[in-house]
């Protein structure tokens, strides 16, 4: 493998934002009360959003797991803000579906939403202290 310095000017987002945020509305979009759905279906569709964007962040996020093999799009410098974006994007979906459950159900979908709710507020506080390793010159 080739070492080199990436010199490119840092972007705040590529075409991986555009599809999160596109695929995130549409999964809104199906729990919101514009659906045909049960509210009882919603809501647990909803729950199982939750630990869903959560895994997805950890693992093509956090931990860089990528479906082009040899490719990692965030090492560099210009990608850590790319990566930030990306990250907070998750966040920020995760954080409005569980303040979603926590204000629209009761029982176990609220407590769900509750701990996703705090989890989420968690890593939107501090969430730049998970960020992949950037190269240093």
């Amino acid at each position: 493998m080739i070492a080199m310095i990436d010199y490119r000017i840092p972007t705040l987002f590529d075409h991986r934002s555009l599809i999160l945020a596109v695929v995130f509305s549409l999964m809104a979009l199906l729990v919101s009360p514009l659906s045909h759905l049960n509210s009882r279906i919603r809501e647990g569709i909803t729950a199982l959003y939750l630990p869903g964007i959560l895994i997805w962040w950890y693992l093509f996020q956090c931990k860089l797991i990528s479906f082009e093999p040899g490719v990692v799009y965030y090492l560099s410098p210009s990608g850590y803000f790319k990566w930030m974006m990306n990250s907070y994007i998750c966040y920020a979906f995760g954080f409005g579906f569980s303040l979603g459950l926590v204000r629209l159900s009761r029982g176990w979908p609220r407590a769900v939403g509750l701990v996703f709710a705090v989890v989420f507020l968690l890593l939107i506080l501090g969430g730049h202290t998970f960020g992949p390793a950037t190269q240093q010159t």
